[in-house]
């Protein structure tokens, strides 16, 4: 796969890992490796429930790292962006792709797929499910599979809408039981953290400066970089840099927009001190970071 794909739209996502697909809005996947998508982030276009089935690997997701072992389920929103790294030989996962449209079609409530907790922005994107139930989550993957193959059939469309939103339920009772552990195991500084990447991944293209996110929480911005680098290792300035920089990554990766655009789609003043801001964090300018990722 070229490395050339920064964001995965639907039509390159289906060319790509498609087995049975409704249109270019749906598709499912047999077991597939995603090694290729390892080396730079990257940003879907679509919903995705992964899970994976054999194997290891460390998924970052938004610059938070999270360990993929069996059973393991990926819940992505086109808000996040991905890096899957460090996979075993035999790693392998599978998973249901879908817009909000395919979703939504026919369906009165037009914001019934923000109804499910774990698509929200605030939401932990890696859980680790017991392996009853990761089994009733394959056991829709097969049913949806199954129904996918009758191509002839009039009403396949609204059969498999009927059973991703049987999925989308499962899902999220599973979610709920693993996010009640999470929670009752953070401490206070664990659930600053979370609200202060939440944060971010809201307003870093806006905000750079600690103050606003100390303002917001109602902490001082010595107590929240301190308190930052205690749970995570880095400050919270770091932290809206990375943010910043990832973003500007994603983007420089898509030769359709030109560097000056991405300095405005990130809010710098002008093409020159975004490339200084850049080059600061990364060591390369942005047209060298282009011809890098892309050659």
């Amino acid at each position: 796969m070229s490395k050339k794909i920064a964001r995965l739209s639907f039509p390159k996502f289906v060319d790509l890992y498609a087995d049975k697909s409704v249109g270019s809005d749906f598709f499912i996947t047999e077991e597939k490796q995603l090694l290729e998508l390892s080396e730079y982030p990257y940003r879907s276009d679509g919903y995705i429930i992964g899970i994976c089935t054999r194997g290891t690997a460390e998924v970052e997701v938004n610059l938070q790292v999270y360990e993929v072992k069996p059973d393991a389920m990926l819940l992505a929103t086109p808000f996040h962006v991905l890096r899957i790294y460090n996979s075993s030989e035999d790693f392998l996962c599978r998973f249901v792709v879908f817009s909000k449209a395919f979703l939504t079609e026919n369906n009165v409530n037009s914001h019934f797929l923000e109804s499910f907790s774990y698509f929200k922005n605030s939401s932990t994107p890696v859980i680790y499910p017991d392996h009853e139930h990761a089994k009733a989550v394959m056991d829709i993957y097969a049913l949806i599979q199954q129904k996918l193959q009758r191509e002839e059939h009039a009403y396949r469309a609204e059969i498999s809408r009927s059973l991703l939103t049987i999925l989308l339920y499962e899902v999220a009772g599973i979610y709920e039981q693993q996010h009640v552990i999470i929670k009752s195991k953070q401490t206070r500084k664990q659930e600053m953290n979370v609200q202060f990447q939440n944060m971010v991944f809201h307003h870093y293209k806006e905000h750079r400066n600690v103050q606003y996110y100390a303002d917001a929480l109602y902490v001082s911005p010595k107590h929240l970089t301190e308190t930052i680098k205690e749970v995570t290792g880095k400050t919270a300035g770091e932290w809206i840099d990375d943010a910043v920089v990832l973003e500007a990554k994603v983007l420089l990766r898509n030769h359709e927009i030109s560097i000056a655009q991405v300095a405005e789609d990130i809010h710098f003043p002008d093409q020159s001190t975004f490339g200084k801001y850049f080059k600061k964090h990364t060591g390369f300018s942005p047209t060298e970071y282009r011809i890098k990722a892309n050659s």
